[in-house]
């Protein structure tokens, strides 16, 4: 595989450090990074690659399909190929956009899928992606800012998070399936408005509650139980505590914080709740799993 690597770096506040680099040859699969910044900026056009949309400073508003996506740090945003969009900054942001020719794509779908295929068309929702793409994404966003980019680095950075977003479009197509209604249109709505929900529920932590998720879903609270057990097995809120005991989990595998302190940040006010909550969900304590890492 022969990889052509863009890198296009404007600069609207300081065009001084504007730069353009190319890597790899320039008939390769290309892989095209734009990290802009600016302070009151509109524009957009055709997309003719898959493309991840991400602000990892500000905040910006993307339009596609004739539906407004709000993108900051906590979220970011898949647009299919040939996806016309507009974006609009108010304010001093930084966009990190990474677009994949459709080559490249297929390759990473069909490895992922097992078998020969191009790469689906998803539902266009904005986010917050699981755990591995978004740190991928910050690593290539910290490689590429470098003063003399890693170029191997770049290049396998680059196609690890096309593999998370093939994992991601698979899990996105995997939800839209789940979700009650007979039109595409109308699933396509109630999983951008689960997933607003979740951003909710990942934000504010041990102090969600069901009326905020609903309110961030603009959904009933009965509506939004209703659609979030269909997607996702389990209810708003104890789906949202499972995602904050798995972060535990690997605070625990990964760090060497005192396990009081990891149960706090897990929103448990005592060791013993931590513990009990703990072993429901993993069969285990995370005394023992700690000792045995």
């Amino acid at each position: 595989m022969s990889i052509c690597l863009l890198l296009d770096q404007p600069d609207l506040m300081r065009p001084q450090r504007t730069r353009r680099l190319q890597f790899g040859a320039p008939g390769g699969e290309r892989v095209a990074i734009l990290n802009a910044r600016g302070a009151r900026y509109e524009g957009g056009g055709d997309a003719p690659d898959l493309s991840l949309k991400w602000i990892p400073q500000g905040t910006a508003r993307y339009r596609a399909e004739g539906r407004s996506f709000t993108l900051n740090g906590e979220t970011q945003l898949l647009l299919n190929r040939g996806q016309p969009y507009a974006i609009d900054m108010r304010s001093p942001s930084e966009s990190f956009v990474v677009f994949f020719d459709s080559r490249l794509a297929n390759s990473a779908w069909s490895a992922h899928a097992g078998r020969l295929e191009t790469f689906p068309e998803v539902p266009s929702v904005a986010a917050m992606s699981g755990v591995s793409l978004r740190a991928t994404l910050s690593r290539l966003r910290a490689q590429s800012q470098h003063h003399d980019p890693a170029v191997d680095a770049l290049g396998e950075l680059a196609l690890a998070l096309l593999t998370d977003v093939s994992a991601l479009a698979f899990e996105r197509r995997a939800m839209l399936r789940r979700v009650p209604s007979l039109r595409r249109s109308t699933r396509e709505e109630l999983l951008r408005r689960v997933a607003r929900a979740e951003t909710y529920l990942a934000q504010s932590q041990a102090g969600a509650t069901l009326a905020g998720a609903a309110a961030a879903a603009a959904l009933s609270p009965f509506h939004l139980i209703r659609i979030f057990r269909a997607v996702h097995g389990e209810t708003p809120l104890a789906w949202a505590g499972g995602k904050r005991l798995d972060a535990a989990r690997d605070s625990l595998l990964l760090t060497n914080d005192a396990i009081e302190d990891i149960a706090r940040g897990a929103g448990y006010a005592s060791r013993t709740a931590f513990d009990r909550a703990f072993q429901r969900r993993f069969r285990d304590t995370p005394g023992r799993l700690r000792s045995g890492r």
